[in-house]
């Protein structure tokens, strides 16, 4: 069991300092390689104002020349908004710059008016969004483990076509696929992903969903391709159970400035360290790999603490 950790960047570029909140992600980023996360993950997006953050791609770099040993991902990443072969491109260098550290965790993106215009502003017809991601992950899959290529897609054609550097990672950086609800995402996962990102409330839609990949990724001769699976959650540990729900659901309406009410659509693991492995422990045996956690609460240190010392060993 892997757990990552989610780094919060949507304030820093709030702030009148921007460069000197940067350097609190580089220390947010340095503790957690040093608490013993497997990974660290950023945002993705770039017109949502309300939802703001430093492009992903370039942060990704500064943090991989800050930090040794710890993966460096982006989550929920929007391939679709970039041109792939240029996204190929930076991905590949940036995994050479990391030294083979480099996972990406993509997504559609939802079906939101501020997603849709995000994409609009950023030349992509949000109705083609879907189908922009597929091709883009065949196309930089391709483009980091061939000389050159030719693609003859319905959005993307390419002739002749290739990139140096390739990827450090052979035979190219791990592509997890966000998915939950939709069919043609678990298609996508089958054929494509080399994981499957979610935030599936409840075992029995874990289980249900994990199911269906596994029958699409055979379907393409590519199970044993297709296993890693990472829930990504909010976390609040404490010994008392109701004041981490508590404290939990006050972080998060804090941090999102929004009420409870509406942040139920967050899977929120708020409770006390047995309860959290009690639920968890479920979604391992339906086929669980990996963690990414955000921590809903100031103490990091404290939450990273039980998290790695008193969870992760307990669902090994």
């Amino acid at each position: 069991m892997d757990i990552g950790l989610l780094l919060h960047t949507r304030q820093i570029i709030r702030q009148e300092d921007a460069a000197k909140s940067f350097e609190h992600l580089w220390s947010d980023a340095a503790q957690a390689e040093e608490l013993g996360f497997d990974h660290i993950w950023l945002g993705d997006s770039v017109t949502v104002l309300d939802k703001a953050r430093g492009d992903c791609l370039t942060t990704m770099a500064a943090l991989a020349a800050r930090t040794d040993k710890i993966r460096i991902g982006a989550v929920p990443m929007l391939p679709a908004l970039r041109n792939p072969v240029l996204l190929a491109h930076a991905l590949a260098t940036l995994d050479v710059i990391a030294k083979g550290r480099i996972i990406l965790g993509v997504s559609v993106g939802p079906v939101r008016d501020y997603i849709q215009r995000q994409f609009a502003a950023c030349g992509v017809p949000p109705q083609e969004k879907a189908g922009r991601l597929s091709e883009s992950i065949e196309i930089m899959r391709r483009l980091w483990s061939e000389t050159t290529i030719n693609y003859d897609g319905r959005y993307y054609k390419l002739s002749d076509i290739g990139i140096l550097p390739h990827p450090a990672q052979k035979p190219g950086i791990p592509i997890w696929i966000a998915a939950d609800r939709n069919e043609n995402g678990f298609k996508r996962v089958g054929r494509l992903g080399d994981g499957w990102v979610t935030l599936a409330p409840t075992l029995e839609r874990f289980a249900a969903a994990r199911h269906k990949i596994d029958e699409y990724a055979e379907q393409h001769g590519r199970v044993e391709k297709c296993r890693a699976t990472a829930l990504f959650a909010a976390f609040n540990i404490q010994t008392n159970g109701d004041r981490a729900r508590d404290e939990g659901w006050q972080w998060m309406e804090r941090f999102f400035e929004q009420p409870k009410e509406r942040l139920r659509h967050h899977f929120a693991i708020f409770g006390t360290p047995q309860e959290s492995v009690s639920l968890l422990k479920g979604y391992v045996e339906a086929g669980l790999t990996a963690i990414i956690a955000r921590i809903a609460s100031d103490d990091v240190r404290g939450q990273a603490s039980l998290l790695l010392n008193e969870i992760k060993p307990r669902l090994a």
